[in-house]
């Protein structure tokens, strides 16, 4: 391997690493803070009191899928120590975040865009990751 593919192969497992820490930190505060914890990330007020019939239910299942938004950010790590050996879990992984992805841009569809905020995790999942996994079949050759 040459230096030049050498320092594109450190860059592309830097962008992972920060792909792996956007999984972590609203993964995290989502999946063990639940909806009033996004809330607070983003600056706003709390969406469930202690009174609110979906706190139960729709918190729930908003835990879940950020408990599986956290855990992508684990297998992500792991992808990184042999990003050859372990490629079909970085495509799965970004298959999952680009459906996910799919799934923002039909709430944007439907409902608008009703908060800045969501545009950039869209852009992430459908822009930025397919051009990682085409990124890694580049850098995976040249080993």
């Amino acid at each position: 391997m040459n230096q030049a593919s050498s320092i594109e192969r450190k860059i592309f497992q830097l962008l992972v690493v920060a792909l792996a820490v956007i999984c972590f930190i609203p993964g995290g505060i989502s999946a063990f803070g639940g909806l009033n914890g996004s809330a607070a990330l983003s600056g706003g007020a709390m969406i469930f009191g202690p009174d609110s019939p979906l706190r139960g239910f729709g918190d729930n299942q908003y835990r879940f899928a950020f408990g599986v938004f956290f855990a992508q950010g684990l297998v992500l790590l792991y992808f990184l120590s042999n990003i050859e050996k372990h490629k079909a879990l970085f495509y799965f992984v970004a298959l999952s975040l680009f459906i996910g992805g799919l799934g923002r841009l039909s709430n944007i569809l439907e409902f608008g865009l009703v908060d800045d905020q969501v545009l950039p995790p869209t852009i992430i999942e459908l822009a930025i990751v397919p051009i990682l996994v085409f990124w890694h079949r580049r850098v995976a050759s040249q080993s």
